[in-house]
């Protein structure tokens, strides 16, 4: 601990502790509204009269623009540095989220929301390379997962601020928020980062190679299934709580901040475990996958009508095993490649997970339309969580196999 936040050597504008910080505020910003527009799905089928798996749509619209440019953005931070990049995305950010104010059909939301995505991925792909960066030769696996809170956190602020401010204000008041808060974080953040070399001195380090790209997919495979019960949880849970558990839509998203704040801690308290198993990654993500198909199945089993007493602790435990899991996966693939190729790498994984999350809710919403059951869909998601965990376990053994002549 000691080590991680000595303010000797430590490469940034700022010392270790104010810089994290601010990276923290950075990641919430843009987690506000990217997991901000996810939880106000119910809100956009009620506008728009849509079906579960229409409003499923609206992740996957958002989720396709992140997962279509995360690499490329990864790849910049690679070569500009992250500091520029932030700086200037900032910027198309906050003019692409006041842009909601005058859209007025679905369709064209939808569009909105892919270019949106698009903008939005230059947040997590410059944070993570500046985090990274600024914390070499220390522990990673704590500061990346205090990071990456910012992501629960930021669909913490949504679940409890939005369904009130909609309810006040309506959709405008929620968008210029979004167009304000992003270019203020954004800016503030790149405010503390250190200046990037010029690409011409490292134009010789950036060359991809397959060793890079075959470490990569391991990680990434397991973050498209893994990244289900994070929107899933974060897309579905109002409907379910007002459908099935007879809630009203303000405390059902209190619920599911609570279930947000718990996937912050899993990102903290995983992020240190994992340090102190000497930066093995793989244990931690497989208990995040088990602890969360757990509580899937629990979910689906849960009576109607349950009571809040209930419903709260279930839907805490729910998020630190379906949101715990992010910030390691990217720290797997940042470890696992040269450091000048982390921010490709850990990109990568990025785009892995947003393809999930564009995958599995229109999925998720279509079964639940069929079957009029939403505990068909939540058993079904247990068994995908399971899946990963399993397919953790045998990338690990796979990985010490292929260690140990190396280490002879």
């Amino acid at each position: 601990m000691a080590k991680t936040f000595d303010p000797a050597g430590f490469r940034a504008r700022v010392g270790p502790v104010p810089f994290l910080a601010v990276a923290t505020l950075s990641q919430t910003g843009m987690s506000f509204v990217q997991q901000g527009i996810v939880v106000m799905g119910v809100f956009f089928a009620s506008a728009f009269h849509l079906s579960l798996a229409q409003m499923g749509l609206v992740t996957t619209a958002l989720s396709l623009g992140v997962m279509t440019s995360m690499v490329v953005m990864g790849a910049a931070a690679d070569r500009i540095g992250p500091r520029r990049l932030l700086f200037f995305g900032s910027l198309a950010m906050s003019v692409l989220a006041l842009g909601l104010l005058v859209i007025s059909g679905f369709y064209a939301l939808l569009v909105l929301l892919f270019f949106l995505g698009i903008a939005l991925a230059i947040a997590p792909a410059s944070g993570t390379k500046a985090v990274f960066t600024a914390f070499h030769d220390r522990p990673r696996g704590m500061v990346m997962g205090i990071r990456q809170t910012g992501v629960p956190l930021g669909a913490l602020l949504a679940a409890s601020l939005l369904p009130r401010l909609i309810a006040h204000g309506g959709f405008p008041e929620v968008f210029w928020l979004f167009g304000v808060e992003l270019i203020v974080m954004g800016w503030a953040f790149s405010g503390v980062m250190m200046s990037w070399p010029k690409p011409a001195a490292r134009r010789g380090q950036v060359r991809l190679d397959r060793r890079v790209l075959s470490q990569v997919w391991r990680p990434g495979l397991v973050a498209i299934l893994l990244v289900s019960g994070q929107y899933l949880l974060l897309g579905f849970t109002l409907d379910d709580l007002h459908r099935v558990h007879h809630l009203n839509l303000t405390t059902a998203g209190l619920v599911l901040a609570v279930s947000q704040f718990g996937g912050g801690l899993g990102r903290v308290v995983t992020g240190i475990v994992s340090d102190r198993l000497g930066g093995r990654r793989t244990p931690v993500i497989i208990a995040c996958g088990v602890v969360g198909a757990l509580m899937a199945w629990a979910v689906a089993m849960m009576p109607a009508g349950a009571p809040l007493a209930l419903l709260v602790p279930v839907w805490f435990v729910f998020g630190m095993g379906a949101v715990g899991w992010n910030a390691l996966t990217m720290t797997w693939a940042g470890e696992s490649v040269p450091p000048e190729h982390s921010g490709f790498a850990m990109s990568s994984v990025g785009t892995a997970a947003f393809l999930g999350s564009a995958i599995f809710p229109p999925l998720f919403g279509a079964l639940v339309d069929a079957t009029h059951h939403y505990s068909v869909g939540w058993a079904l998601l247990g068994f995908v969580l399971m899946g990963a965990a399993i397919l953790t376990r045998i990338f690990a053994q796979q990985l010490r196999r292929h260690e140990a002549p190396a280490a002879s």
